[in-house]
C-alpha cells in the first residue's frame, strides 16, 4: 500500500487546494501528511453532530435524518468522484494530471496547458456538478427541516455550528504548524485559507 493509499482522500483533497491556493507546490505531500490529524478531528467531530441528532430527536426522527445524510453524503460521493474522473480525463490529454482537486469546491486549480476551449469545459463541468448536489442539498434539507419542531431545529444548528467551529480549529492549526517552516507567509492568508478549507471539507460530510 502506497503512502497515498494509505491518506485519506480529504486529506490529499485539502493539501491540494492549499498547496495550489498559498503557492506551496513543493510541499504537497507534506501537508497531506499534516492534515491526517486534522481529517481525524474533523470525524470526530461529525460523529459529535450525528450523536447531537440522536440525542435531540426521537429514535424514528433521528434515524430518518440520519439516513437521508448518509444517502445524500454517497450521492454527493458519486457526482464528485464522476467529475474528477472527467475532469482528470481532460488534463491526461494534456499530458497533465488534475489530481485531488474536489470538482465540487468553488476553487479551480490552475488550467495552464490545456487548450482554451478544455479550460472553459473544465469550469462547466465543476459547476454542473456542485449544482447538482447543491440542488440535492437543498431537497434534503427542505424535507428534513420540515419535519422539525422550532426548538429540535435550534438545537441542530447549534450542534452544526459548533462543527463548523471544530473543523475550522482543526484546519487552521493544521495549517499554520504545517506552514510555520517555510517561506513567511501573511497571518491573514493563512486564516483565510483554514475557512475556505473548512468550507470544502463541510461537502464531504
Amino acid at each position: 500500500m502506497t503512502a497515498a493509499q494509505r491518506t485519506p482522500p480529504l486529506a490529499l483533497t485539502l493539501a491540494a487546494v492549499a498547496s495550489s491556493r498559498l503557492g506551496l507546490d513543493d510541499d504537497e505531500r507534506e501537508l497531506a501528511r499534516a492534515f491526517v490529524p486534522a481529517v481525524a478531528a474533523m470525524d470526530e467531530a461529525d460523529r459529535a453532530y450525528r450523536r447531537a441528532i440522536e440525542t435531540t430527536l426521537s429514535n424514528d426522527a433521528s434515524a430518518a435524518m440520519l439516513s437521508a445524510m448518509a444517502s445524500f453524503r454517497a450521492r454527493a460521493h458519486e457526482v464528485r468522484e464522476n467529475a474528477r474522473h472527467e475532469i482528470g480525463e481532460l488534463y491526461r490529454k494534456y499530458g497533465r494530471d488534475y489530481g485531488w482537486f474536489d470538482p465540487l469546491d468553488v476553487y479551480l486549480p490552475p488550467t495552464a496547458g490545456l487548450s482554451h476551449a478544455d479550460g472553459t469545459r473544465v469550469a462547466t463541468m465543476s459547476d454542473a456538478a456542485r449544482s447538482e448536489v447543491e440542488a440535492l442539498r437543498a431537497r434534503v434539507n427542505g424535507v428534513v427541516t420540515g419535519r422539525l419542531q422550532p426548538a429540535e431545529l435550534e438545537a441542530l444548528v447549534a450542534a452544526k455550528r459548533r462543527r463548523v467551529d471544530a473543523f475550522a480549529t482543526a484546519l487552521g492549526n493544521a495549517l499554520r504548524d504545517a506552514v510555520a517552516r517555510r517561506a513567511a507567509l501573511p497571518a491573514t492568508a493563512i486564516d483565510k485559507a483554514a475557512g475556505e478549507l473548512a468550507r470544502l471539507a463541510d461537502g464531504w460530510y
